[in-house]
């Protein structure tokens, strides 16, 4: 039986843009979802097929009582979920721009997912999960940083599979060079690393993104992925590097939540692939393009968690479009 995949990060509320185009200053009516980057992982990974805890903070807010119960429809577990009724939501907005970038503004006055400590995670056994994916804003703050890279250093003295995901936000950031060193850092322990083109070009401060993946100081066997909109997705693994087109003939309503849904499917095809170590270029390339076809159908829809796609969902998408829209899956 697959042990589950621990998630550790933030769970908060979006409040999606309705009027897509507008940023958020041309916005006038917002929609409420359940997400949050990590959160929308273990969301993703369970329609996926595959077991996911949740290791996060809530608080004892109404808005907290409401992702209780979506944590329980969707069947994740919560052996590592801590709450404290002093703390509150993080609620975070967000909109398209004209460009087709969302627009993100937090608010997390007393946030409930800020508040993990070490103690809170000391009693967790590496031995009971089949991966640790952390990452994004849960990053920013004491003390739950502390507490998720002091998990990270015990999956990573067991030589168990470790995911990150820095889902970069700048108006979170408040000094750019300290977030670099933790990100360096971390990137020097972990299996897996994914990244937007934007956090790559945020960190590297490089736009290209060959140029930039050679700025990263990943293992030497580690995976990093990059993902480049309607562009798809370039794979970095063992010295070798080429990109997996998308699905560009598909119109996107929203891409809330499109990156989140990439890494909950990747993860997935990496467990069901027996992991890292056996990956051949065609085997990563068949995984690589199963998310992008999970990202892709996020992005048909209003997203965050409710747009996570399910197994048989991906699996309609690709037999209707994988031959008219990637062709052979690859391409230098």
């Amino acid at each position: 039986m697959l042990k589950p995949v621990l998630c550790g990060g933030e769970i908060l509320l979006d409040f999606l843009s309705k009027d897509v185009g507008q940023g958020l200053a041309g916005t006038t009516v917002f929609e409420k979802r359940p997400g949050g980057s990590i959160f929308n992982v273990a969301v993703g990974l369970r329609r996926l097929g595959v077991p996911a805890s949740l290791l996060t903070k809530l608080g004892g807010d109404e808005f907290s009582l409401g992702l209780m119960s979506v944590i329980a429809d969707e069947n994740i577990t919560t052996e590592c979920l801590k709450t404290d009724s002093t703390l509150k939501t993080t609620l975070a907005f967000v909109a398209l721009n004209e460009e087709g970038k969302p627009e993100f503004r937090f608010y997390r006055d007393h946030a409930a997912d800020t508040g993990l400590t070490i103690s809170d995670v000391e009693r967790i056994s590496p031995q009971d999960y089949s991966v640790y994916h952390f990452g994004s804003i849960a990053l920013l703050e004491k003390p739950a940083s502390d507490a998720y890279l002091e998990l990270l250093g015990r999956f990573h003295e067991e030589k168990l599979l470790t995911s990150f995901d820095p889902n970069v936000r700048p108006s979170l950031i408040v000094d750019r060079t300290t977030f670099i060193q933790m990100f360096d850092r971390i990137c020097g322990m972990v299996d897996i690393i994914k990244m937007s083109d934007d956090d790559l070009e945020y960190v590297t401060g490089l736009a290209d993104v060959t140029d930039g993946l050679k700025m990263i100081r990943s293992t030497v066997d580690a995976l990093v992925l990059v993902t480049l909109g309607r562009n798809g997705a370039v794979v970095s693994f063992k010295g070798a590097c080429w990109r997996v087109p998308t699905f560009d003939s598909v119109e996107v309503v929203d891409t809330t939540g499109c990156g989140d849904s990439f890494m909950a499917a990747v993860i997935a095809g990496l467990l069901n692939n027996g992991g890292l170590a056996s990956l051949s270029t065609p085997k990563l390339t068949g995984i690589v393009t199963f998310a992008n076809a999970a990202a892709t159908i996020v992005g048909t829809r209003y997203g965050a968690a409710n747009a996570m796609p399910r197994i048989r969902e991906v699996d309609e998408f690709l037999s209707l479009h994988q031959n008219a829209d990637v062709q052979d899956g690859v391409s230098e």
